[in-house]
């Protein structure tokens, strides 16, 4: 098939066969896979788009993110979070992290703000490990964070990587010059933690 192509700031699937485009004007348009507008959505404030699943986005406008559904067009929930960068969903979907530049922010499934971390030196990147905790990177540190809010480092770091995957003990990243790298980390501490809230006493 031939490609087709439109100018847009940023654009997310919504669905198998349609995605959301924001344009330069800040309106979000739903288009099919022949790149026709199907809808239109005005947002005055909208500055960035991020995936949210079937049917939703979540939109960033000036200091919250908001649930949004593109169906019905309007705004499902919304959290408090100074200009996030990254939204980064756990493998089932049910947790939320947000990343801004000093701030981390897990939300639940329905945007419900479950803790909020502060970082003096700026957050880089991160990923949910298959059990649910959130492995992320600063400057200098590789850390863990909980939904509970319970956080920790978890290694130092020489140079700032970029996670792309958690698997195990493994992290898969790239490196300044968007190089990949294989790093192992232990999980010890934060399993343990984990293994606590979830009353799993044997492990």
């Amino acid at each position: 098939p031939e490609g087709r192509r439109s100018s847009g700031l940023n654009a997310i699937w919504v669905a198998r066969n349609r995605f959301a485009v924001l344009d330069k004007n800040h309106v979000i348009l739903i288009k099919n896979n022949k790149n026709e507008i199907t809808k239109k959505i005005q947002l005055a404030n909208c500055d960035e788009l991020f995936y949210a699943g079937t049917g939703l986005l979540l939109i960033r406008e000036n200091d919250h993110i908001s649930l949004y559904d593109a169906q019905q067009k309007r705004s499902l929930a919304s959290v408090r979070i100074g200009k996030a960068k990254y939204a980064i969903w756990s493998n089932d979907m049910n947790y939320l992290s947000l990343l801004a530049k000093h701030q981390l922010v897990i939300c639940n499934r329905k945007l419900e703000q479950l803790c909020i971390i502060q970082e003096n030196v700026p957050v880089k990147s991160g990923a949910w490990d298959d059990s649910g905790v959130f492995i992320y990177t600063t400057s200098n540190h590789i850390k863990y964070a909980l939904v509970n809010g319970d956080h920790g480092i978890i290694r130092t770091l020489d140079l700032p990587i970029y996670i792309t995957k958690i698997k195990g003990n493994s992290v898969f990243c790239l490196d300044r010059e968007v190089r990949p790298r294989l790093l192992t980390i232990d999980p010890t501490e934060y399993k343990f933690k984990l293994a606590l809230i979830n009353r799993k006493y044997d492990e």
